[in-house]
């Protein structure tokens, strides 16, 4: 803020402009709060590692399909618009893993001027077109929902309408409600998923490639955030430090 001024008044000083940059920030009715730093409340970035064990339990023991979805996030990290444009013919059993090809966008129609939500034939990113290892669990959970949705070309649909990504992100802040924990989006089982590979010190170009980043460096910086127990991190500095 302070800057601009400064920029607009040096250039109406020399004649090249007009404009008052004092009314012009009046008339935009700015909050100061704009141009402060948003503090990040770490706790809700991701799931502890004891909230996960309690989620995990609640969704599976629910086992509706929208219950399976988020759990099946926890297992592979995907993102949500990944998750509710997979189609059944993306699994691949017999090899462990899941293609990720596809992905949901919303967006508002120029004419009809009304929000679109659609599945389109290519991921986010170049990066994000992958063969993602699944975990045993996961197949376990994946083989649960396929029981239940025998009919449908989306792997996640319900009365022949395929679940759209917003509709998973309700379910979870039920979720989160129902176990009177913080609330947090799909986002951040992602977050939760990307933490957990890096803890576990896997490789960290695999990690990369299961989040479908072109680097660790992105995982890492937006992606990894601690989310160990206080006894947990006791331990671990502990133990570091024995002599």
């Amino acid at each position: 803020r302070t800057i601009i001024r400064g920029i607009f008044k040096y250039g109406k000083s020399k004649h090249f402009t007009n404009i008052s940059i004092t009314t012009f920030f009046g008339d935009l009715d700015l909050s100061r709060r704009v141009f402060t730093r948003k503090v990040v409340d770490k706790e809700s970035e991701v799931f502890s590692e004891n909230e996960i064990s309690i989620v995990e339990s609640y969704l599976w023991k629910r086992g509706t399909i929208r219950d399976l979805g988020l759990l099946l996030s926890f297992k592979t990290g995907v993102r949500v618009g990944e998750l509710s444009a997979l189609k059944k013919e993306d699994i691949i059993i017999n090899r462990k893993c899941i293609h990720i090809q596809r992905t949901e966008v919303t967006y508002k129609d120029p004419k009809s001027k009304q929000r679109i939500c659609e599945v389109r034939d290519f991921p986010k990113t170049e990066a994000g077109d992958r063969y993602l290892i699944i975990p045993d669990s996961a197949i376990v959970v994946l083989e649960k929902i396929l029981e239940l949705n025998k009919n449908s070309e989306y792997l996640f649909s319900e009365n022949g309408r395929r679940i759209r990504s917003n509709a998973f992100n309700r379910r979870l802040t039920r979720v989160c409600e129902e176990l009177h924990i913080k609330h947090r989006s799909m986002h951040k089982i992602r977050k939760t998923y990307g933490t957990t590979l890096l803890d576990a010190q896997v490789n960290e170009s695999t990690v990369a490639e299961q989040m479908g980043h072109k680097d660790i460096a992105t995982t890492k910086r937006y992606y990894y955030r601690s989310n160990k127990s206080d006894n947990t991190k006791f331990e671990q500095i502990n133990r570091a430090l024995s002599c």
